[in-house]
């Protein structure tokens, strides 16, 4: 069941005035191989979905209210060839009788309801993550997600395994990598940095430098010219992150996991959500579902990146991390990187 916590009021003349701002008629018309919703009674998480665009390309709403509506949802379902039914329950309190025998005849009939939260992950996959404007938050069972996860587990005698097995590959590669900054810059080779860990603990990271020796450590942006030639290469092809096989033998990090940031960015990113502390409840990974989804992120993909990072931390299972595994190779292969 999901948390909603506002006032009621000016959330509802806040979503009817989003609501009017639909374009009904064209809603009602479905062309293509497009699947026809039915959204009963709309709220934040329902608006976020009908903007993004793997929503547009799949699927036309209609929006149902339950207070309001004097149209019934079989009249509905018997003229528009509707494929499923998105039930949002975070702004009422109850269904009446009525409208709960109508979803219960439907979902007889074959066709699938959804909690709204529920619809977006299987859109998106990823966590829908609503801040209302009075510093309030949208949540549904987001605070038990990372509960199956153990320190013994098999996730981790599968990283010790892997990159034991993965050394005599990776050492001649981390050696060509050091050749390459000693022959094409000064300073050291080897880059480390403190990061956020499993349970907010923070850890020393390893990496080949990839940057000129001496920076403010932002973020890097596109065409940095704090990167150096060989260090761009390095970063296409990986090879920088290879040492991070150290920290995934110590038990700092896994193969596949939230990527770690800076305390002093983890600190900003609780404050701009209180979520984002949650990415911590497992440890890092060197990939992840965010890095294979989002590439060439930047800072301003910060709350799309923790959608997908806690959509892993959710659902994550041995044929997820293979997934990611096969997205990353993709990802490397294809030299699409930041």
């Amino acid at each position: 069941m999901m948390i909603y916590t506002t006032e009621e009021k000016k959330q509802e003349a806040t979503l009817s005035t989003q609501i009017k701002k639909i374009d009904k008629p064209k809603i009602l018309k479905v062309t293509g191989s497009l699947k026809v919703c039915l959204f009963i009674n709309i709220s934040d998480i329902s608006l976020k979905l009908f903007n993004d665009k793997k929503f547009k390309s799949k699927y036309k709403p209609i929006v149902y209210n339950s207070n309001y509506s004097r149209i019934s949802v079989t009249e509905y379902l018997l003229k528009f060839n509707i494929k499923c039914i998105v039930l949002e329950t975070s702004n009422i309190s109850h269904l009446n009788q009525r409208l709960a025998n109508e979803i219960v005849s439907a979902r007889k009939n074959g066709i699938v309801i959804y909690e709204a939260h529920e619809f977006y992950e299987i859109v998106n996959r990823r966590i829908p993550l609503v801040r209302l404007e009075n510093n309030e938050y949208l949540a549904d069972d987001i605070f038990t997600i990372g509960r199956k996860h153990d320190e013994f587990s098999l996730k981790r005698i599968l990283d010790v395994v892997v990159s034991v097995l993965l050394l005599p590959i990776v050492i001649p590669l981390i050696l060509i990598g050091f050749i390459l900054v000693l022959l094409t810059s000064s300073g050291g080779v080897l880059f480390s940095q403190e990061r956020v860990g499993k349970n907010s603990k923070t850890f020393t990271i390893y990496k080949i430098r990839t940057m000129v020796s001496s920076h403010g450590g932002d973020y890097t942006i596109k065409n940095d010219f704090r990167v150096s030639a060989v260090g761009k290469f390095l970063r296409i092809t990986k090879i920088d992150e290879l040492p991070q096989l150290w920290n995934i033998l110590k038990g700092d990090m896994s193969l596949i996991g939230p990527r770690p940031e800076r305390p002093h960015f983890v600190k900003i990113s609780n404050e701009e959500n209180a979520m984002f502390d949650l990415r911590h409840l497992i440890k890092p990974g060197v990939t992840g579902w965010a890095q294979v989804n989002l590439p060439k992120a930047t800072p301003k993909d910060n709350l799309e990146k923790l959608e997908y990072d806690l959509f892993y931390i959710k659902n994550s299972s041995l044929f997820f991390d293979i997934l990611i595994v096969f997205k990353t190779l993709k990802i490397v292969f294809t030299l699409n990187s930041n």
